[in-house]
């Protein structure tokens, strides 16, 4: 199978599910055409998944029976939400310190 082929066994599928593409507009579009578009798509997904987590983000910030520790945030819900950072003791501060000058020298 000619490298071609298998780019469009493989592109096919997206392009007529979530692209919506007839055959005869899968069939004249060129490889960059075809990858602005499926960009294009992606973006629209995030942007919606984004709007949706605003909307249920508010619903359960506004309409909760429980108190919350803190505000339920759009990143929380897409898991974008920064990690806390280790706290790290004075003794491990040292700890490293002292390995870090003995391997410089």
């Amino acid at each position: 199978m000619t490298p071609v082929a298998q780019w469009i066994e493989k592109a096919a599928p997206v392009a007529y599910g979530p692209l919506g593409l007839k055959p005869w507009e899968f069939g004249r579009l060129t490889f960059g055409e075809f990858y602005e578009l499926a960009e294009g798509y992606h973006w629209r997904t995030k942007q919606e998944q984004i709007m949706t987590a605003g909307f249920v983000a508010s619903i359960i910030n506004t309409c909760t029976s429980r108190d919350l520790k803190k505000p339920v945030t759009v990143d929380m819900l897409l898991g974008r939400e920064r990690q806390e950072k280790q706290k790290v003791t004075q003794d491990e501060a040292r700890t490293d310190m002292k390995e870090l000058l003995a391997s410089v020298g």
